[in-house]
């Protein structure tokens, strides 16, 4: 039988628990100068390996703290995924599908868990000036309609617009 209260977990009580749920024996969440909470790592991954899996509750509008499932449908997620830090040479890459984070590079004990935002949303909740130091950093970070914008031209873009 599961117990319904376990201590090491990010996740309320009321939470069904769930495989590969993120613990507090392999995360810590912190506070950082700069960016907001952050999750740092305190086990090992390879490339390829789950990293976690997340729950929230689903909203139709964007908040800080969800991930974009579709046009219009956000999961909420303000206990564990939602603090997952930003960076533009990410170590995870998030599968909405199955609400997955996986490895996309080594990850060592005292790593700050990133993905790159504008993988999964439309439009930031809010946008910011980028800091990760990547080479390949995008400088300002506002989601995927702005960086096809920016990189196609917004002449080239299709919109598709339903008859009132």
């Amino acid at each position: 039988m599961i117990e319904d209260h376990v201590p090491d977990r990010f996740y309320p009580d009321f939470y069904p628990r769930f495989s590969n749920e993120p613990t507090k024996e392999m995360f810590r969440i912190i506070k950082t100068d700069d960016v907001g909470e952050g999750i740092v790592s305190l086990a090992a991954f390879k490339s390829g390996e789950t990293v976690f899996k997340f729950a929230g509750v689903l909203l139709s509008e964007v908040t800080l703290f969800t991930l974009q499932m579709q046009p219009g449908y956000h999961l909420h997620d303000p206990f564990f995924m939602g603090k997952v830090l930003h960076s533009c040479d990410p170590n995870m890459h998030c599968d909405m599908a199955t609400q997955t984070f996986t490895a996309i590079k080594e990850i060592k004990p005292g790593d700050f868990l990133t993905m790159d935002y504008e993988t999964t949303e439309d439009e930031l909740y809010r946008s910011f000036e980028c800091q990760c130091g990547a080479p390949n950093c995008k400088k300002l970070i506002k989601g995927k309609i702005f960086r096809l914008q920016h990189i196609q031209g917004v002449s080239d873009i299709q919109y598709a617009v339903a008859d009132t």
